[in-house]
């Protein structure tokens, strides 16, 4: 396995820690701390000499209770500067330590989040057919405040080698001992802040080797002995636990034969395994192994990571549906939003109808509950309460995908905007030239500023001689498009930037004349596009 090295040189750098102020701003550019973060122009540099320097020490917690679906949750805060230091760790180690995740682990990694994790299992499912038709569903207890901070510390240590990181990711791992959020119940170290964006990571290190070893059913295979000894167990389970006809006649198949059926189910490994934090999901044919999985998972939970099986697991037939993450899945692939889901969505509907609310603002208020619903199959659902997006007719489609030029030009010189953009890191800018003949500022028709479409954003477009190196792409039906030296062709852009120059920087008088259009970054890492 590679352990990545020198990731240091990539952290301590401004632009890495102004994109990480940027995703730690997040939704929060509004609350004061953010905003007097940003004020100060000596913030990151702080950050970034705390760095260096190996200074940075976590700074205290404060704490809250908060009850979400019933359950308490104990949450750890820490200032806003301390977000963005584990941001500005995360952005280098991040991708690299998620790859030694399974690849049907979901919670807290990018693009893949619970919805992804549903419509997988139930296309699993559904493509598995008669294969699959139990599950077992089970989730660690207080996973959290009960992992022991000597295990993530080892597994990121499997994937980077960097001195410098790996003593800052210890300072945060550490943070936690003597605070709230641990336990000494084994006699060591415990404990990791609910809250917090590193937090997820280092959950997610915990569990990823117990993953793997889920996977190759804990490596019994290489053991014949005890898969002897295994094997007599689940030959003597399946005869207490017959219940019907079907049950019976495989009995009556003979002990070898459960027994070979037993050790190839052991050798093929768990296929259909999935993982969102501390929840597990598998999905087998036998319900006599699940309960026997359930036993080893539980078993090397407790030995190996110090960690409790919560009692409340379940293995059950998918006729009766598989709950998970809000919803419900069923034996042919069906997803249902989860009861109590369903009934707080229509009383929040219903809320908003009677005090007098739009069809627009109850769709506003009640969007995440609209969005959590449009993720499963109940289109009826959303129909009856008119809460259903209506959809463009094919015609309303394609003309507006048909760009009215303001040029005498036809529709073939018509190129992409971005395939003309200069890039720094491209090749010589001279080969992007562009002699600029003419523009237009007018109203897009492709995007809006509401969602009733009433009033339309401004849009440029531009007309051009290309006398740089000769560019293709491919458009959206898959042909290949040139750009060629010495021809005219034209391009629509919504760029602020660009249309404020139009406007107020130069004018038809000063056409026509050469420029490129670079792409440029400010200070928060974030692109725009000007004449130059």
């Amino acid at each position: 396995m590679k352990a990545y090295g020198h990731l240091s040189e990539e952290i301590e750098t401004e632009e890495n820690f102004a994109a990480a102020e940027f995703y730690a701003s997040r939704r929060k550019k509004r609350r004061k701390e953010v905003q007097d973060f940003r004020n100060d122009p000596e913030s990151l540099k702080t950050l970034l000499h705390l760095y260096s320097t190996e200074s940075y020490q976590t700074s205290e917690y404060t704490y809250k209770s908060i009850n979400e679906r019933g359950k308490i949750r104990f949450l750890s805060m820490l200032p806003y500067p301390d977000h963005v230091f584990h941001w500005a760790m995360l952005l280098k180690s991040e991708p690299i330590l998620a790859r030694a995740l399974d690849g049907h682990s979901y919670a807290s990694i990018p693009g893949r989040g619970q919805h992804l994790m549903v419509h997988t299992i139930s296309n699993d499912i559904f493509n598995a057919g008669d294969k699959i038709q139990y599950f077992l569903n089970g989730d660690v207890s207080k996973m959290y405040a009960s992992i022991p901070v000597r295990i993530p510390k080892a597994h990121i240590r499997r994937k980077i080698k960097d001195p410098r990181l790996l003593r800052h990711f210890d300072t945060v791992i550490d943070s936690s001992i003597g605070t709230p959020m641990g336990t000494n119940d084994h006699g060591e170290d415990t404990g990791v802040p609910i809250g917090l964006k590193i937090s997820t990571v280092i959950a997610n290190m915990a569990l990823c080797y117990f993953d793997h070893d889920v996977r190759r059913c804990f490596g019994i295979a290489e053991n014949d002995v005890l898969m002897d000894f295994l094997a007599g167990q689940y030959v003597s389970e399946k005869f207490v636990s017959a219940r019907n006809e079907s049950d019976l006649k495989e009995l009556s198949k003979g002990v070898q034969y459960l027994s070979e059926k037993f050790k190839g189910y052991v050798r093929e490994g768990i296929k259909y395994y999935y993982r969102f934090m501390d929840n597990f999901v598998v999905l087998h044919e036998d319900k006599t192994f699940l309960h026997i999985l359930l036993d080893w998972m539980a078993l090397y939970l407790s030995s190996e990571l110090r960690l409790t099986l919560n009692p409340k697991w379940q293995v059950g037939n998918l006729i009766d549906g598989l709950p998970i993450v809000g919803y419900r899945i069923f034996a042919d692939g069906h997803i249902r939003v989860a009861k109590k889901n369903k009934i707080k969505a229509i009383r929040h509907i219903r809320k908003g109808f009677k005090l007098g609310l739009s069809q627009k603002e109850v769709r506003q208020h009640c969007s995440s509950f609209i969005g959590t619903i449009k993720h499963a199959n109940s289109i009826n659902l959303l129909r009856k309460y008119n809460m259903e997006t209506k959809k463009e007719r094919l015609g309303a489609k394609i003309n507006r995908r048909r760009s009215q030029c303001p040029f005498e030009m036809s529709h073939d010189q018509q190129r992409r905007f971005e395939a003309i953009l200069f890039y720094p890191d491209s090749g010589a800018e001279d080969d992007y030239l562009m002699e600029l003949r003419d523009f237009v500022v007018q109203d897009s028709i492709k995007e809006f500023y509401d969602e009733e479409k009433t009033k339309p954003k401004p849009c440029l477009a531009i007309r051009y001689e290309w006398q740089g190196k000769t560019l293709t792409y491919r458009d959206d039906k898959g042909r290949e498009v040139v750009i060629e030296k010495g021809k005219e062709y034209y391009s629509f852009t919504g760029s602020k930037i660009l249309i404020e120059q139009a406007q107020t920087e130069f004018t038809r008088e000063d056409l026509p004349a050469p420029t490129v259009i670079s792409v440029q970054s400010n200070k928060r890492n974030k692109k725009f596009y000007k004449f130059t």
